[in-house]
Formats: C-alpha cells, sequence, structure tokens
C-alpha cells in the first residue's frame, strides 16, 4: 500500500530541498554567476568562489600555487583556494556594468566594466549545472 504525502506536508519538503542545494549548484544565469563570484571573492568564501570556477580554471591555479609553493615554501600556501581567497578582496573591483553578450547552451560571454579597469570580455562555461567563470590565468 502506497502512502501518498498531502499537499500541505510537501511544500515544506520542497522547500527544505532548495534551501539545503547551495545557490551557487543552481542554474544561475551567467551574469548572475559572475556577479555570485565577485561577491564571494569580496566577501573571502573560498569555497564559493572556487565552485565557481570552470574546471580548466581551477586546474591552472592549483597548478600556478604548486609552482609558488614549490618557490617559497612555507611563505606561499600550496592551496590554490587560499591564494584565491588571499588578497583577492582588496583587489575586487564590483562592476559598474554586465551586459551579456553571448549565451549559448555550453558557453556565455559577458562584457564586464568596473571603475578604473578596462572593459573585459569574461567567458564563462556550463559545468556542473551551471555557469562557471572561466578565466586565463597568467
Amino acid at each position: 500500500m502506497k502512502r501518498r504525502l498531502a499537499p500541505s506536508r510537501l511544500a515544506p519538503l520542497a522547500l527544505a530541498f532548495l534551501l539545503a542545494v547551495p545557490a551557487c549548484q543552481r542554474d544561475l544565469p551567467p551574469d548572475a554567476a559572475y556577479r555570485a563570484l565577485v561577491r564571494a571573492m569580496s566577501e573571502r568564501d573560498e569555497e564559493a568562489a572556487w565552485d565557481l570556477l570552470s574546471s580548466a580554471t581551477q586546474g591552472r591555479l592549483a597548478e600556478r600555487a604548486r609552482v609558488a609553493a614549490a618557490a617559497a615554501p612555507g611563505v606561499v600556501p600550496p592551496s590554490a583556494r587560499a591564494m584565491l581567497a588571499g588578497d583577492a578582496p582588496l583587489a575586487v573591483r564590483p562592476p559598474t556594468s554586465i551586459v551579456v553578450v553571448e549565451v549559448g547552451p555550453d558557453r556565455a560571454v559577458l562584457r564586464v566594466e568596473a571603475p578604473g579597469a578596462k572593459t573585459a570580455d569574461v567567458v564563462l562555461v556550463r559545468e556542473r549545472g551551471g555557469f562557471r567563470v572561466d578565466l586565463p590565468v597568467q
């Protein structure tokens, strides 16, 4: 015998599920994903910021952290996440304009303007159920 949940009991369960899933895990539009990354960086929320980066960017940052830590053991943390959250909030400039230039099923491009910075095109790729920022790491 199957028991069905009454609609009055189903709504709180659905709400609890939505609240349990982090916002960065949901399928945010590209501009919202970029704003969430800027907010996470300014708040030094390395976990949220890391999750909003593409896996390719995460790999490039991890390699960069490994090389930097090897060059300065004990001075530079070997963690890309720690490097990401380090002094980044000091350099974060909240965007004054974000224009969606292109959106496809797997890729988006934003044109971002911030005070004191050149206008830049930012690429996002769809991974892990949402758009992630794909940064060129130098």
